[in-house]
């Protein structure tokens, strides 16, 4: 099974992984860090590093982080050649988590993060309430 593995600014990776379980149920081979306050990305790598070294990455880690540019993804861009299956997606949601966690036994690593890419596209949406209709005859 192919592991996920979530690294985000502050608590956001762990609530992200819990809110999925609530919906999809305890996941196997899913493992997650934080950039906290005070550290360096130096300091983040050695974590990372280590809560990496607990997954099963024999069919590919999908990493997921919170924000283009941010330290969890410059780190994680440093280090994917550690890896001989690895895809990286940023701007994660929880919808794309949960098609991660669903699918990674279906696709294959490219195409899982295809898969985790367009629906983390369209789980943005935005709600517009439908418009009353006024009656002319009044």
């Amino acid at each position: 099974m192919k592991a996920v593995f979530v690294c985000m600014h502050g608590n956001a990776a762990r609530e992200l992984i819990q809110s999925a379980e609530m919906i999809c149920g305890e996941q196997e081979n899913v493992g997650y860090t934080f950039f906290d306050v005070g550290e360096t990305p130096e300091d983040l790598a050695v974590k990372m590093e280590h809560e990496v070294a607990k997954l099963n990455v024999d069919e590919g880690i999908l990493f997921l982080t919170d924000l283009k540019g941010g330290t969890p993804f410059n780190v994680l861009v440093r280090n994917l050649d550690k890896f001989m299956q690895a895809e990286l997606l940023t701007g994660a949601n929880i919808p794309m988590l949960l098609e991660a966690l669903i699918s990674r036994h279906l696709f294959s690593l490219t195409d899982l993060a295809n898969q985790v890419l367009e629906t983390g596209k369209t789980g943005i949406y935005r709600y517009e309430a439908p418009k009353e209709f006024e009656d002319d005859d009044f």
